[in-house]
């Protein structure tokens, strides 16, 4: 086993201030378009409504959600582009259904005069 030198420059690693979690989960999931919409529900039984971080990108949905000594721990890539200020969700007993509406281009079209 070689150690590395360390360098001047380098910055060095800081924990966050977040608890340690002993174990790693992808939850079960399960998703499906409806009209414009893609619906995500994810079960994560015995998270407080608190403990749930999720974050919407354009092509991506990301979710974190921590109890006792377990993360959930869900990253999805979307395959299609979605309006990440328009992200719904809603949590009950365990299960988290996000809703997620697709970006249509024409939206945002220019309608162009006919002279």
């Amino acid at each position: 086993m070689a150690l590395a030198e360390k360098k001047e420059n380098q910055t060095p690693i800081v924990e966050d201030e977040k608890p340690s979690y002993r174990y790693r989960v992808r939850p079960k999931y399960t998703a499906w378009t409806e009209d414009k919409n893609i619906i995500i529900r994810v079960a994560i039984p015995g998270v407080s409504k608190e403990n749930i971080e999720m974050k919407a990108l354009k092509d991506a949905f990301i979710l974190k959600a921590g109890r006792d000594n377990v993360l959930y721990s869900l990253e999805l890539n979307l395959h299609s582009e979605i309006v990440p200020s328009k992200t719904k969700a809603e949590y009950t007993e365990g299960l988290l259904t996000v809703t997620l509406i697709r970006y249509n281009p024409l939206d945002d079209a220019f309608d162009v005069p006919i002279q």
